[in-house]
């Protein structure tokens, strides 16, 4: 069976981040086995960079849009819960997969949107999107998926 573009994005993520030599602390949160028992995931993965600390959510497309219903109620509420602490982050690293571009999203800011209505960012109107984004440095590779850059960190 053949890794998902969801599973792949996540793994490229770990290799980005899963750096304790540059003062990263970073763990991530195993899945849960079918919702078992109705438990379920705040995020994917926890980053602690001193002093700040971050709840990720990890999405991938190879859509040109972004769904926001991709992130579940419950995962919205405890990114948004993450965000109200201190030092603390919500945050979404969202993969375009067919453009080989990554984007890291605050909670907060897809919560404004989404409350607003709007439901789902186009990657095709970048210079039009109406909340701030940090695109992810990457490496030049001819693999399946980009490979960020260690050295570009933007935590």
């Amino acid at each position: 069976m053949s890794e998902s573009i969801g599973k792949k994005a996540e793994r490229k993520i770990r290799e980005w981040l899963d750096r304790p030599d540059s003062g990263n602390y970073f763990y991530r949160i195993p899945d849960q086995v079918s919702g078992f028992l109705g438990s379920t995931n705040p995020c994917d993965f926890f980053l602690y960079k001193y002093p700040e600390f971050y709840g990720i959510e990890s999405k991938a497309t190879e859509q040109d849009r972004f769904d926001f219903s991709m992130i579940s109620d419950y995962q919205r509420q405890e990114l948004l819960r993450c965000a109200q602490v201190p030092h603390a982050h919500g945050i979404v690293i969202v993969l375009f997969a067919t453009y080989k571009r990554a984007f890291v999203l605050d909670i907060k800011d897809i919560d404004a949107l989404w409350s607003s209505g709007v439901k789902s960012l186009n990657i095709t109107k970048i210079s039009k999107w109406p909340i701030p984004y940090k695109e992810i440095a990457t490496l030049p590779s001819r693999k399946e998926l980009l490979d960020y850059d260690p050295s570009q960190s933007i935590f």
